[in-house]
């Protein structure tokens, strides 16, 4: 019995988003141990877990701003996303600068989230065909 298609819809975007997130990594990875180097699978590797924690932190930022009533919301996101960026800052930086890296491939690596977007873009437009 073949398995069952998933459907993309609104409902499981984030779960269909991140599942890809971590496919593209693993797939980008076995690509830099096949045709690459090992600092090159390593960039791939932790620019890929930078955006996809990243990625799971801002919408943890995002469900807690729709559940605080009044204007603490704002302040809360603020502090929060300045937080989140100064964090990611700073494990690039210290990858960059202290690790032997490629700065290619943690270019590679911090792409996933993109790249998946753009995929299921493609998608949308095809299964909607433009509408």
């Amino acid at each position: 019995m073949s398995p069952m298609p998933v459907r993309i819809n609104e409902d499981n975007l984030f779960t269909v988003l991140s599942a890809g997130s971590w496919l593209t990594l693993v797939l980008f990875a076995a690509g830099g141990l096949l045709f690459g180097s090992l600092p090159f699978t390593g960039g791939v590797v932790a620019g890929g877990l930078i955006v996809i924690l990243n990625f799971y932190w801002l919408r943890s930022i995002l469900k807690r701003f729709l559940r605080v009533p009044g204007q603490k919301p704002v302040r809360f996101v603020q502090i929060r996303y300045v937080l989140r960026l100064a964090v990611m800052g700073l494990a690039i930086y210290y990858l960059i600068s202290r690790t032997g890296i490629s700065i290619f491939g943690l270019i590679l690596g911090l792409s996933v989230i993109v790249v998946n977007i753009f995929l299921l873009t493609i998608y949308y437009l095809f299964r909607h065909k433009g509408e």
